[in-house]
C-alpha cells in the first residue's frame, strides 16, 4: 500500500473516513510510529527491503581519504549509517598494497563480530585483531574495527525505514507487514480517542501477527552446514 491508501484504510477502520476526529497528519504520525514498532519487533528475515551495504575509508594511508574513523571508531551519524537496533549485520575489511595509481586491494574477509563486553579478550595475543582475523564491534552507536591498520570496510546493515507520507509512495516494508502497521496505528489512535477496548483489540491483532511470523521463520529458516544449530 502507498501512504494515501494507508491513510484511507485507517480512516475506515476508525469509522472516520471524513476525518472528523483524526486528520491525515495525525494518521500519518501514527502510521510512522507503527512502522518503527513493527521493525523493532519483527525478525530481521522479514526486513530484506532494509538491507544495505555502504563502503567507508578508515585511514588516511596509501592515498585513502581521512575521515572520522581514523582513530579506529566512528559515530554512525558522521557516516550517514542509520542502523536499526544497532543492526550491523557484518563488516568486511580491506587493505591495499603497491604504489599510488597501481595499488592492489586486499580483501581481508568478513570481520569477527563480537559484543562490547568481550573486548578485553582482544588483549590475548591469540585473539587480538589482525589482518588475518579482523574484529569489529558496535558500542554507543559507533563501529570499532581491529586492527587499526585496516584501511577500509564495507558495512552491511539494516537501515531505518523511510517515513511514510500521505502520497502515492509505496510503504518500504514487505507488503505482508502493511496490515500489521495499520493495526498498531489503529491502536494508537483509539487510545487517543479514549477507547481502550478497541485499542486493545487492534494491538492484540498486531502482536499476534508478529508472533506468528516470527515463529514461522524459526520453523522455516534454512538449516544446514554452517547455519545455527548445525555442525
Amino acid at each position: 500500500m502507498d501512504g494515501t491508501e494507508m491513510v484511507d484504510m485507517l480512516g475506515l477502520r476508525l469509522e472516520d473516513p471524513s476525518e472528523a476526529s483524526f486528520t491525515s497528519a495525525t494518521k500519518i504520525k501514527a502510521i510512522n510510529i507503527a512502522q518503527r514498532t513493527v521493525v523493532n519487533l519483527i525478525d530481521n528475515a522479514y526486513l530484506t527491503e532494509l538491507q544495505n551495504i555502504d563502503s567507508y575509508t578508515l585511514h588516511a594511508t596509501n592515498g585513502f581519504t581521512a575521515n572520522a574513523l581514523t582513530s579506529g571508531s566512528s559515530a554512525f551519524s558522521s557516516l550517514g549509517v542509520d542502523p536499526i537496533r544497532g543492526g550491523v549485520i557484518a563488516v568486511k575489511g580491506y587493505n591495499k598494497t603497491g604504489a599510488e595509481g597501481s595499488y592492489v586491494v586486499s580483501d581481508l574477509g568478513f570481520a569477527n563480530m563480537i559484543e562490547p563486553q568481550d573486548v578485553k579478550r582482544l588483549e590475548n595475543s591469540y585473539l587480538a585483531g589482525s589482518t588475518s582475523n579482523v574484529v569489529a564491534y558496535v558500542f554507543k552507536e559507533s563501529l570499532y574495527v581491529e586492527p587499526t591498520t585496516v584501511e577500509a570496510v564495507d558495512i552491511w546493515f539494516l537501515k531505518n525505514p523511510t517515513d511514510i507520507a500521505n502520497d502515492d509512495t509505496e510503504c518500504e516494508l514487505n507488503i505482508a507487514l502493511h496490515e500489521v502497521i495499520l493495526d498498531f496505528a489503529e491502536s494508537q489512535l483509539w487510545k487517543m480517542d479514549n477507547k481502550p477496548d478497541r485499542a486493545g483489540v487492534a494491538y492484540t491483532n498486531a502482536i499476534n501477527q508478529i508472533k506468528a511470523l516470527n515463529e514461522r521463520y524459526q520453523v522455516e529458516k534454512p538449516k544446514g552446514i554452517g547455519t545455527q544449530g548445525r555442525a
